[in-house]
């Protein structure tokens, strides 16, 4: 898939402007692309694993969802998009749900790996302090069931939750994704 080729049609097209900074992210995900899903037996063999999330970062109006949504297009493999809170609420609903089984977010995780291999989540911010509590542990396994994940966000890693309460509690899924995600900063110029 020759991404670049595509997104120059794409902006020719809706007569966007070629932005520099938009064509080094679009490098990036097809980077990114070819190392989760394009990957021979040997090289998933020898190489290191590869992060599996790609979490795009950038001021309103630069162009992340436009990008983002231009390669979750592109994307052949079996995919969901979903708004960030929209996903909480069926993660809530599930746990409500599965109240009398034990591992809540290990079937939520093994229910959603069958349904996706990677997932979108755009405008991606965390607010809610329940919310904030279990995101590492629930991330954590879906990393650990290799479930792609791309973010969209106007807030870096490092400053989600910035000033919510018990964020201390917080920090553990701010290593995991900057464990397991590439952070790119789209820039309007």
């Amino acid at each position: 898939m020759n991404l670049k080729i595509l997104f120059l049609e794409l902006c020719e097209d809706k007569k966007f402007e070629i932005n520099k900074n938009q064509i080094d992210i679009i490098n990036n995900l097809k980077d990114y692309y070819t190392k989760n899903f394009n990957q021979t037996f040997l090289n998933k063999i020898f190489k290191k694993r590869n992060k599996l999330g790609y979490y795009l970062v950038g001021d309103v109006g630069v162009g992340k969802t436009m990008i983002l949504n231009f390669f979750y297009e592109k994307l052949k493999e079996k995919k969901m998009r979903l708004h960030f809170n929209e996903f909480m609420i069926k993660f809530h609903d599930f746990i409500f749900q599965n109240k009398n089984k034990k591992n809540g977010i290990d079937n939520f995780v093994n229910q959603l790996s069958k349904k996706t291999e990677i997932i979108y989540f755009d405008e991606f911010q965390v607010t809610n302090i329940v919310d904030a509590m279990i995101l590492g542990k629930l991330f954590k396994k879906i990393f650990e069931e290799n479930i792609k994940v791309i973010f969209s966000s106007n807030i870096a890693i490092n400053n989600l939750y910035k000033d919510g309460l018990q964020r201390e509690q917080f920090i553990p899924f701010i290593k995991i994704l900057e464990n397991n995600c590439y952070e790119k900063e789209l820039l309007i110029k």
